[in-house]
């Protein structure tokens, strides 16, 4: 393919960055080597299937990550198990409305949001069709995933676990290990995010 035809097609030029080659940027390439050289001129990161697995994965352990016990606290004879929704209720009860608000917006609902829109987005790619509200789904999963802050939450729960640990037995429940691959999922999901990837796969869905 000459120089002229690849500017007038559909898809980008890219240079081989070895021997100046100029060539056609498949957008469905998973890595692109220079037919000259045989130089890796890029890899592109996760595919979009990649990226809908990871977000059928993070649904499936949302809703156990949310109900089931995270940790239970042992002092003598009593003791108290907390599930992500019960501290909710604890901040409330305690006086902290307004932390209680915060912790659910940035632990339950922008985690729940990014999941629901990527797999309503990305299941639509992958079947080569365009999604009816690209733009809106496109929009919010950029805003909404820079407050999914799961992390925060995890850091919190390690902190409370050392001071604890002095005056109480802390055992950790199924919760936490549901919390936690909740979080390398929604992770590796929004570190795989690639917005020229997506339009590229949109336009040319049919």
């Amino acid at each position: 393919m000459n120089i002229i035809g690849i500017i007038l097609g559909m898809n980008e030029v890219i240079c081989c960055s070895a021997c100046g080659l100029l060539m056609e940027d498949e957008a469905s390439a998973r890595q692109i080597f220079c037919p000259r050289c045989q130089s890796s001129v890029r890899k592109l990161p996760r595919n979009i299937e990649s990226d809908l697995g990871l977000a059928i994965a993070a649904l499936i352990t949302f809703f156990p990550a949310m109900t089931l016990p995270i940790m239970t606290f042992q002092l003598g004879d009593s003791g108290q198990t907390d599930t992500m929704l019960s501290a909710l209720y604890y901040f409330y009860q305690d006086g902290y409305p307004a932390l209680s608000v915060l912790v659910f917006f940035t632990s339950i609902f922008a985690p729940f949001v990014q999941i629901v829109i990527s797999i309503l987005m990305f299941s639509s790619l992958v079947q080569n069709k365009k999604p009816k509200w690209m733009k809106f789904y496109f929009k919010t999963l950029v805003k909404i995933r820079h407050w999914a802050m799961l992390d925060v939450y995890v850091i919190a729960i390690l902190v409370s676990t050392v001071k604890l640990s002095a005056t109480a037995e802390v055992i950790f429940g199924p919760g936490m290990i549901m919390f936690v691959s909740l979080l390398v999922f929604t992770f590796m999901l929004s570190s795989s995010f690639n917005s020229r990837q997506i339009w590229k796969t949109y336009h040319n869905a049919h």
